[in-house]
């Protein structure tokens, strides 16, 4: 067994890319592209972040609407954004997404729900 002790991974021709090896050997992905670049729980009444990554606060915009601001904004407002909620309810979705923050909104088919939200974002850092 041997252990890899490190600070820093760069890549050899681009210091932003770094290659890693699929499984089964054929196929290969960029790291940087593959890892989330901003996640964050948020308690339901949008007054709490539980734990997060790349976030600098969240404000309770409304009952089952929380906007997300990014620490480090992303480099358009393409990236990809996925909600995942703490509760039964029929419609979640991500409104308003910029470079630098979106809303994730829950409904209950009726009215706006507050709930436990759960974001992850995958794309490219400004």
């Amino acid at each position: 067994m041997s252990t890899l002790l490190l600070n820093t991974l760069t890549g050899k021709t681009s210091a932003g890319s770094i290659v890693v090896t699929g499984e089964g050997g054929s196929t290969t992905t960029n790291l940087q592209q593959g890892v989330a670049k901003a996640w964050t729980n948020v308690s339901a009444d949008g007054a709490t972040v539980n734990d997060s990554f790349n976030n600098t606060s969240i404000t309770d915009t409304g009952t089952g609407i929380q906007t997300v601001n990014h620490a480090n904004d992303f480099s358009n407002a393409n990236y990809s954004c996925h909600l995942t909620i703490g509760g039964d309810v029929n419609k979640v979705w991500i409104n308003n997404q910029a470079a630098g923050s979106f809303d994730g909104r829950v409904y209950t088919g009726s009215a706006y729900s507050d709930q436990i939200q759960r974001h992850t974002s995958h794309g490219d850092l400004a």
